[in-house]
């Protein structure tokens, strides 16, 4: 019998008070495939603002009590380049600690140079897809292969 998956809302978006966040990450899960989808909307400038992120994420991926596979769409995502290497240092954490298998859709080149420093400095993902049903078609694909608890290849 299948472990019993939590009751999780399909759709949540997490903020902190407009007073403290500049920002806000919408959640969605996949309960078909056992798949997280976050959207960011953010342009993280300063190490107050990653850790306002970095919360976000942890607040909404701990309901799950396990790594789950992971997806970012990142239209609305920037990173300035003060906290580049701060902010990596928090996504590989966030990734070691919260997903198995991840990726990132529509990512912008300067957010795509801060992730693979930090995949390569952390041994993290730096996974890309053009679009969520390509991203969701590679993650099964792993998981058939057998490659779970990996990024993807």
């Amino acid at each position: 019998m299948a472990p019993q998956r939590p009751q999780i809302p399909l759709t949540v978006g997490a903020s902190a008070p407009e007073s403290v966040a500049k920002g806000r990450v919408l959640f969605r899960y996949d309960a078909e495939n056992d798949i997280v989808i976050a959207t960011p909307h953010w342009n993280l400038q300063t190490e107050e603002d990653a850790r306002a992120w970095y919360a976000q994420y942890e607040a909404y991926m701990k309901r799950f009590r396990r790594k789950m596979d992971f997806i970012v769409v990142l239209d609305d995502f920037d990173v300035g380049k003060a906290i580049g290497t701060y902010w990596g240092d928090l996504r590989a954490q966030l990734l070691s600690r919260y997903t198995r298998i991840n990726y990132r859709v529509r990512v912008n080149r300067n957010v795509r140079l801060y992730v693979n420093t930090s995949g390569a400095r952390h041994n993290v993902g730096t996974q890309e897809a053009t679009s969520v049903e390509e991203a969701v078609a590679a993650i099964l694909r792993t998981r058939a292969a057998g490659n779970m608890g990996l990024s993807a290849p």
